[in-house]
């Protein structure tokens, strides 16, 4: 049986740098159907969601803790993407991942690297890789440098459990999660609400954003030019979110896009792939 060794996971993880994901300690279907403008009469307090008014925004912190806890014990899938380019088109990094992960919190990711300052978790860029576990067995199918590789591994300093795909390759990396990244982004962004959708789950809230008065993610200076398209259900969770601006990365300027969803809340399924198979018995 292959396995990963715990000194090269390890040894990979310190060689990265600022690319290294190393995980964080801390804890639609159906159609839509817009309603015309203006955003409904918020409640006694003035809050259409934790943290949200008719005014956008406006406790980043409040909204950021009820999405976390909106998808606590609760499975779900997860599509994030991360871009960076340069004003010519030129690819800087991109990582995109996938997740599927259960209640019991069993896992399938598939994750993706391109562009030389693109994350090394996977190896130099390009790569791609699907991961399965079940919380005590953790299986890679992993292609780079033209081969593909199937094995075992042990999580080594968190990398690989699930809230390695869950918190912290998602949201930045070394030191990410998901409540400190909505808090950083909706409190550097000062956005409006200007719209609602109704469908079978919770009333669900537009909120956009277009100037930025603080960085909006470390390594990334004098944010501007800024585009941020939000969803926001009732019960707090930040069901979609994408984001555009233009800043400087070692002097020089880039263009970053962020793209985050959650879907299938309570309703994802896991199923253990083919593939495991074979890495179980490399």
């Amino acid at each position: 049986m292959g396995r990963v060794s715990v000194a090269a996971l390890a040894l990979c993880l310190l060689l990265s740098g600022c690319s290294t994901l190393s995980p964080n300690p801390e804890p639609r279907p159906g159609t839509t159907t817009a309603t015309p403008a203006p955003v409904p009469t918020a409640g006694p307090d003035g809050t259409l969601a934790p943290g949200l008014t008719r005014e956008g925004v406006v406790d980043a912190r409040t909204l950021a803790v009820a999405h976390v806890a909106r998808l606590a014990d609760r499975s779900y899938t997860l599509t994030a993407t991360r871009t960076t380019r340069y004003p010519n088109g030129t690819l800087r990094e991109r990582l995109e991942l996938n997740l599927s992960l259960g209640a019991d919190r069993s896992y399938l990711a598939h994750a993706e690297t391109a562009g030389p300052r693109a994350p090394v978790f996977l190896g130099r860029p390009p790569a791609s890789a699907a991961f399965w576990s079940n919380g005590s067995v953790y299986t890679r199918r992993l292609t780079h440098a033209g081969s593909t590789t199937y094995t075992t591994f042990q999580p080594t300093n968190g990398a690989g459990t699930w809230q390695y795909w869950a918190r912290t390759v998602p949201f930045g990396g070394r030191g990410g999660n998901p409540r400190e990244f909505l808090t950083r982004t909706f409190t550097a962004i000062p956005t409006r609400t200007t719209g609602r959708a109704v469908d079978s789950g919770p009333t669900t809230y537009t909120v956009v954003g277009t100037r930025a008065t603080a960085p909006i993610e470390l390594g990334v200076e004098d944010p501007r030019e800024v585009d941020l398209r939000a969803e926001v259900t009732a019960d707090g969770l930040v069901r979609s979110l994408t984001l555009t601006y233009v800043g400087t990365v070692d002097g020089r300027t880039v263009e970053v896009t962020r793209r985050l969803r959650y879907d299938r809340v309570g309703a994802t399924d896991v199923t253990r792939p083919p593939w495991v198979d074979r890495a179980l018995s490399e």
